[in-house]
């Protein structure tokens, strides 16, 4: 079984390509192989939705090629899980976005759940994707740290710190039962193992569920409904 995790972006580097790579293969099965790429073009990192917007039309491109060269499923790598449906428009193997695996992970943990978050300005993109996930009625809350993609791994510590101050927050406030890492950069400092342990209540780590919910959609000879995204209809099927 072959995983394709794909950047919506450029710019992150080999070395760290490898490093997400690593985390990603040692939440799959041992017969899963999971390889992670870039978009030839994008944004480094998306903080708004134009940046999401932007991503979109190399991100289907690539999951096009994906299919191609036999890649068994793919995943979106942002947490807004950016042009999904287009996505799956395009293809007939099994997608998924990391915010719509962890919502619904989130729902069937407990009764309310919180998302925790890079900045202030892709809080309503979220409650928002919640609403089309279907999950809006048990989010809680969403609440950011305010620190940037791209500056998250600068200050590993300031960032935990601050991650689990707005836990507790949305715990005991918001009355949150489960917690979602709603960043990707954020699924892979490392902390949501700790994170639990210290709030006492789930932490839905994005990389660890969209690498299972797409081994199990694979493994179930499950894909989306064609029915729900059909090939585009002036296109038809990418050959």
């Amino acid at each position: 079984m072959k995983l394709l995790y794909i950047v919506p972006g450029t710019g992150m580097g080999q070395a760290e390509m490898e490093r997400r790579r690593r985390i990603l293969q040692s939440s799959a099965g041992k017969d899963v192989q999971v390889d992670i790429d870039e978009s030839d073009r994008g944004p480094t990192s998306i903080e708004s939705s134009y940046e999401e917007y932007l991503s979109v039309p190399d991100l289907v491109t690539r999951a096009v090629q994906a299919e191609k060269e036999g890649s068994d499923g793919v995943i979106l790598g942002c947490f807004g899980d950016p042009g999904i449906e287009a996505v799956r428009e395009m293809v007939s193997i099994p997608v998924v976005g990391p915010g719509e695996c962890s919502m619904v992970t989130a729902a069937l943990l407990g009764h309310r759940f919180s998302i925790i978050t890079i900045m202030d300005s892709v809080v309503a993109s979220m409650e928002n994707r919640a609403k089309i996930v279907g999950v809006d009625e048990k989010l809680a809350s969403v609440r950011s740290v305010n620190i940037p993609v791209l500056k998250l791994a600068n200050d590993p510590a300031l960032a935990k710190g601050r991650m689990i101050e707005e836990a507790r927050w949305a715990r005991d406030l918001d009355r949150a039962d489960v917690i979602v890492l709603g960043c990707m950069s954020m699924a892979f400092l490392g902390v949501s193992d700790e994170m639990q342990a210290s709030l006492g209540i789930p932490v839905v780590n994005p990389a660890v569920v969209s690498v299972k919910i797409l081994e199990g959609l694979i493994a179930a000879k499950l894909s989306h409904s064609k029915k729900a995204f059909p090939f585009p209809p002036k296109f038809g099927k990418p050959t």
